[in-house]
């Protein structure tokens, strides 16, 4: 029961990071459409491989190209 847990855990992290994705507009992203429709094909890799800590890579990679770079200054 615990290693199910843990594996929802760690699906939810790559998950939240698609949701973001899929709801950002697409003047967000440096190459418009096309960069957006990318990201959301690599967090849905990162959600598939989320279990064996990849996709936690693809969903650091979202945040500092993508999150980070839109972040209001402070």
């Amino acid at each position: 029961m615990l290693l199910v847990l843990a594996l929802l855990v760690l699906e939810a992290i790559p998950l939240l990071a698609l949701i973001d994705c899929i709801g950002r507009d697409p003047t967000e992203f440096p190459g418009g459409a096309a960069d957006r429709r990318g990201w959301i094909l690599w967090l849905c890799v990162g959600v598939a491989t989320a279990w064996c800590l990849v996709g936690n890579g693809v969903v650091l990679g979202y945040y500092y190209a993508i999150v980070r770079h839109n972040a209001a200054p402070y």
